[in-house]
């Protein structure tokens, strides 16, 4: 059995600051073309999870347009999302009533975000926060 050489040349990915993402863009971009047309084929409409990537050009990539439609698991997601101009979110988790004060700030700044309901006592929650708010 034979082996390579060792090199001394430094990894190339060596100096780069982490955590970070680090992907092949064409695979991805293929990825996502094969994606989107099967699903249109199928008459499927896509909300991508964006909680892998966490990155917004992978999100603007994946999404239909840069307002979404987008999910999320966390509401610092979201949050990070929305300032970059993502306004359709999906918060895809069944929702803490005690973060129902963050989801309205945001619904102020005109995100059209949705909670996931898995309880009465959050939807309880959520009803109270909309009669607070009007929203």
């Amino acid at each position: 059995m034979s082996s390579a050489p060792a090199s001394n040349a430094p990894h190339p990915l060596a100096g780069i600051d982490t955590p970070c993402l680090v992907l092949d863009e064409d695979r991805m971009l293929r990825n996502i073309a094969r994606l989107k047309t099967r699903l249109a084929r199928l008459g499927v409409p896509l909300r991508p999870h964006l909680k892998t990537a966490k990155s917004i050009p992978a999100a603007r990539a994946v999404m239909d347009g840069p307002g979404g439609p987008a999910a999320v698991s966390t509401l610092q997601e979201a949050e990070a999302f929305a300032a970059d101009g993502v306004t359709d979110i999906l918060y895809a988790v069944g929702i803490a009533p005690q973060k129902l004060d963050r989801v309205a700030a945001l619904r102020r700044r005109g995100v059209d975000l949705s909670v996931v309901l898995d309880s009465v006592e959050q939807a309880a929650a959520v009803t109270a926060m909309a009669r607070m708010t009007g929203d």
